[in-house]
């Protein structure tokens, strides 16, 4: 500290700390003086990121508030959100917390409801079905689904429209699980959007991990998995759910393929099951312009798989000469 000498400190706060490594905790406990400490976080939500695989089989990233709720100290909730609406509140809460957050008065008043888009299928809460969509490996070895990429842009478009035309300010947010579709989005659009970025409309493509402590008016979550045998990875991965599931304010449109997330035995096999309880599944195909844009990408990953195709069966006859 530029050699300058600090005083003792008596009272440490340590926030986000159920997403520091352990060790990164007990180096700040060691302040000269300390008597009191309170540590911060939710060991619910995102842990330390690890990437050795060792390291994660050792509990490398294991927070010290981890620990000690593992070991049974006692812990104070903070048991009231004054983010979400309670129609995106109410699965994550029951879910994760075993329904003890409650709603705070200002997200239950009648204009905490915001409608940006006609049609049942955008209210504050929906998951939305793409049946029709494919997984494939983009660069970097990560996944995307480009039938679910074209419907992200046709709500974002929309959204912007409704913006612009009534001059409603918003901030809309796109998470994903895979860096592929990150970045198949952000390429679709082109950053068509950015420029309005200090003006009405607002827009942030990124992964789970980049959305952690960040909110938005509108979220709209794409889980890209699309295959017959409910096969989905890291989206298993019940602390990434919930930081997806708590990132919106007045609209969450979770954007899937009801069969392959049914069939997983996963969080999200559950959330399909609760939004059609609620009243809350819809399927693309039944607006017209979501039903439009996958028809346009179905036959450009149509077109793309049989020049795929023909490539490999030219290379293949070109190698028996």
């Amino acid at each position: 500290m530029n050699g300058e000498r600090t005083g003792n400190v008596e009272f440490l706060v340590v926030d986000e700390a159920a997403q520091l490594k352990e060790c990164e905790s007990v180096a700040a406990l060691q302040l000269q003086g300390l008597r009191h400490a309170v540590l911060l976080g939710d060991e619910f939500q995102l842990p330390a990121l690890v990437h050795n695989d060792e390291c994660k089989k050792a509990k490398f990233g294991r927070s010290l508030f981890e620990r000690l709720v593992v070991l049974g100290h006692s812990k104070l909730l903070l048991n009231v959100q004054y983010r979400m609406h309670p129609s995106i509140s109410c699965f994550p809460n029951k879910e994760f917390y075993g329904g003890r957050i409650k709603d705070a008065a200002n997200v239950q008043e009648s204009n905490y409801q915001k409608r940006f888009l006609e049609g049942e299928m955008f209210g504050s809460f929906s998951f939305i079905n793409v049946g029709r969509g494919k997984e494939e490996f983009g660069d970097g070895h990560s996944l995307k689904n480009m039938i679910e990429v074209a419907v992200v842009s046709e709500i974002i478009s929309n959204l912007f429209k409704a913006s612009s035309e009534r001059k409603i300010k918003m901030t809309v947010g796109v998470i994903t699980p895979y860096k592929g579709q990150v970045r198949a989005i952000q390429e679709r659009i082109r950053y068509k959007y950015s420029s309005f970025s200090d003006d009405l409309f607002t827009l942030n493509v990124r992964s789970v991990d980049g959305f952690q402590g960040g909110e938005e008016d509108v979220i709209i979550i794409s889980t890209v998995r699309s295959n017959g045998n409910g096969k989905v990875g890291f989206l298993t991965n019940r602390q990434r759910a919930n930081v997806a599931l708590t990132r919106a304010r007045h609209c969450l449109w979770v954007i899937g393929n009801e069969r392959t997330l049914s069939q997983s035995g996963s969080i999200w096999a559950k959330l399909i099951r609760d939004s059609k309880r609620r009243k809350c599944f819809y399927d693309a195909k039944d607006d017209k312009r979501l039903r439009v844009a996958m028809n346009d990408a179905l036959l450009k990953v149509d077109k793309s798989d049989v020049c795929t195709r023909l490539s490999t069966l030219w290379t293949k006859k070109q190698g028996r000469r």
